[in-house]
């Protein structure tokens, strides 16, 4: 009897402890890694978010003493002073004062308002042959040549060794001091043969293309090969001779059988010596051959 009182003795005191609910997993967790509550109504946060928003905007919108001091300010949201009536009124008599204009003056800015202004191309024509009058005398233009003891007459910038080479008009002076027919040299000199039988011009841009005759060949000590021609200029090339003879720039391509080409820029000493050489010519009564 006596055993069975502990026995219930024992049940009862155990019973308050057995109800008791029970701890969960994360009761025992640090805060810091907890996972976050979800919340049944989440816009309410959002609310109080746009309402911390709209405070902090009217806290900025505050007038400062400085109406041009925009440091840590919200944009659009100071009210600058306006301009009082008087101030106003002055700054329109000054506006007025400062762009009336005198009937000369608007005449003077509609005639350039009235100018065209669109970009225009300026190019150079393709020049043909012209009569021009000769504007320099014979003792003006002679100091520009030399004339050797054949009578041969060219510029006498012009070297007509073998290593040179050159561009030029030339032509022969006779007894009777008339000039014979005016002829186009061509000197050639490299380190390689070129074998030139055409020649083309580009002469302000337009292309001249010049053939000339049967062309001399001949070696250098060095291993330099050197070319010349030397022909007539009939007719058909009268437009060459003007166009050289006024031309601004001038480019040469001695075009070979070989399939190779020498280009030169011809100098303004070069250009001007075709002028000269042209209008002594016909100051001593030469004209162009016919063919």
């Amino acid at each position: 009897m006596r055993n069975w009182i502990i026995i219930l003795l024992s049940l009862l005191l155990a019973a308050p402890l057995g109800m008791a609910s029970p701890v969960g997993d994360d009761d025992d967790k640090d805060v810091s890694i907890k996972p976050g509550i979800r919340r049944l109504h989440p816009e309410r946060e959002r609310a109080k978010a746009m309402k911390r928003l709209q405070e902090e905007r009217s806290r900025k919108a505050v007038e400062k003493a400085d109406p041009w001091d925009t440091s840590d300010e919200v944009w659009g949201t100071v009210d600058v002073p306006r301009t009082s009536a008087r101030d106003s009124a002055a700054v329109e008599g000054y506006r007025i004062q400062h762009t009336s204009k005198t009937a000369a003056e608007q005449a003077t800015l509609d005639s350039l308002l009235a100018m065209d202004y669109s970009i225009q191309e300026y190019g150079f024509r393709r020049m043909t042959w012209r009569e021009l009058p000769v504007t320099m005398s014979f003792d003006q233009l002679m100091p520009y040549f030399t004339v050797d003891s054949v009578g041969d007459c060219y510029s006498r910038y012009v070297s007509r060794d073998k290593i040179s080479n050159e561009f030029y008009l030339a032509f022969t002076i006779g007894e009777d001091s008339l000039p014979g027919p005016l002829r186009l040299c061509v000197q050639y000199c490299a380190d390689d043969p070129l074998d030139f039988d055409q020649i083309l011009f580009t002469i302000d841009g337009y292309d001249y293309p010049y053939y000339p005759g049967e062309t001399q060949h001949g070696t250098l000590d060095g291993g330099l090969y050197w070319e010349w021609s030397d022909d007539v200029l009939r007719m058909p090339y009268r437009d060459l001779v003007y166009a050289l003879a006024h031309s601004h720039w001038v480019a040469v391509k001695l075009m070979s059988t070989r399939g190779i080409h020498h280009v030169k820029m011809l100098t303004d000493g070069q250009r001007d010596d075709f002028a000269h050489t042209l209008d002594l010519y016909r100051l001593l009564g030469g004209t162009i051959s016919t063919p």
